[in-house]
């Protein structure tokens, strides 16, 4: 009996320390979990950080190639002003040179036939009279010739401002074409900036979710391997003390013939001893008691062998309730466990795509607002170059004054030391 407490008291020990060595095991599958989902959740940060990084690169490479074929094409255009100016001015002074060649040789003409018809003039006043005549003529002539050149003058005048202005109509178109190409980048690297964001806060929500499920899953494990370590100890316990039930019973069965021989040789001297201090009945009579109390002596030790039988039959069958019971009661208990971490999970899952929604409709009632004030700073700049070339569309009705033929090339260059400091500023069409 003391061996068998001693080995229950062992194996109990032997029990604790399994299931504290695999608690602690538990914790450590935990912690190393724990810090395998810190370091991919910081990896999958840095891989945002750095494709957010590439895209923006990407981008501010095509603007500077962008940048660099607009500026080419605004020195173009100047340099074709430039040319068209020299190569129109050259040709209209060619032909005003011509006209007015012309012009004197009309007026010489003129005075040829004026000395002629005052040589038809008579002798006695021809020479004061040819000499008012030829005073008068020769200040018309000199009017006429002023007024020719003025003439020619506000032509060239003309021609050159309308040149000018033509020339400043191309580049103002050009500078809206380059700035609404600016523009639509720009409108496409936000939109590539707000798709990445909302694929990103995608990926970061199913990481997270998978690490969540990842984490009850070995929850899950280490319980069923707990349980099966619980549900063994448990029923070693029982299977112990049934053992030490049956090895009583043993021992009791083997004891009790002994008990009841000596139980009935005692009674059997006491019922003989009492047959020879009676002194009624003869021998005869004395041997058929003797014998019938043989015989009840039997009986009843065969009726306590059979009383001891049920007696044992019912303690093991009580033992083997019992320890059915708590069987049933652990596998109740095992089973709460299982749901109510079922239910854990299910609620943080719940937690977890809740705080998904809430951010991406922040992110989405955030993403409004940033729309907006790009699509106001498009129309500030629009706004602005429009008001810069505003003298191109009132030159149509009336005729302006003469720009610098670099005029507008000096605009776009002053517009990109401006937008070099900040986008909010006006932008033309070269930043």
């Amino acid at each position: 009996m003391l061996r068998s407490t001693f080995c229950f008291l062992s194996h109990r020990k032997q029990d604790l320390r399994e299931l504290k060595l695999l608690q602690k095991q538990e914790n450590k599958q935990v912690t190393d979990l724990q810090y395998k989902n810190h370091l991919a959740l910081e990896a999958k940060e840095r891989k945002f950080e750095a494709d957010s990084t590439a895209l923006k690169k990407t981008f501010d490479q095509d603007l500077d190639v962008m940048t660099k074929q607009q500026k080419q094409q605004i020195e173009k255009a100047e340099q074709m002003q430039q040319n068209d100016m020299k190569n129109a001015a050259k040709k209209l002074r060619t032909e005003q040179e011509k006209e007015l060649k012309m012009f004197r040789e009309k007026q010489k003409q003129e005075m040829k036939l004026l000395k002629q018809e005052l040589d038809l003039l008579p002798r006695d006043n021809r020479k004061e009279t040819a000499q008012k005549i030829r005073e008068t003529k020769q200040i018309e002539m000199e009017e006429k010739e002023r007024m020719f050149l003025e003439n020619q003058s506000e032509r060239m005048e003309k021609h050159m401002r309308l040149l000018a202005d033509q020339h400043r109509q191309k580049i103002a178109m050009l500078e809206s074409q380059c700035l609404q190409q600016k523009q639509q980048m720009y409108r496409s690297r936000e939109a590539s900036i707000w798709e990445m964001e909302r694929a990103q806060l995608h990926e970061r929500h199913q990481l997270m979710k998978t690490q969540l499920k990842d984490m009850f899953f070995v929850k899950r494990h280490q319980m069923l391997a707990r349980h099966q370590k619980e549900m063994e100890n448990q029923l070693r316990y029982n299977q112990t003390k049934e053992d030490e039930l049956q090895n009583r019973h043993t021992m009791e069965k083997r004891r009790l013939p002994k008990i009841l021989k000596s139980e009935a040789k005692t009674r059997a001297m006491m019922f003989k001893q009492s047959l020879r201090l009676s002194t009624i009945g003869t021998p005869e009579d004395d041997k058929f008691k003797i014998k019938q109390f043989e015989e009840s002596e039997k009986k009843r030790m065969k009726s306590e062998q059979l009383r001891q039988e049920e007696k044992h039959k019912r303690q093991m069958k009580a033992l083997k309730d019992k320890n059915e019971a708590a069987i049933k009661e652990l596998e109740q208990l095992q089973a709460e466990k299982r749901k109510m971490l079922m239910e854990q999970e299910t609620q943080k899952i719940k937690e977890l795509e809740d705080q998904f929604a809430s951010d991406m409709s922040q992110w989405k009632a955030l993403l409004i607002p940033r729309k907006q004030a790009l699509e106001e700073q498009f129309q500030r700049e629009t706004q602005e170059q429009q008001s810069f070339y505003a003298d191109v569309v009132s030159g149509e009705a009336g005729i302006p004054a003469m720009p610098s033929i670099r005029s507008s090339a000096a605009s776009v260059r002053s517009s990109k030391s401006r937008d070099s400091g900040t986008m909010n500023s006006r932008q033309s069409t070269v930043i």
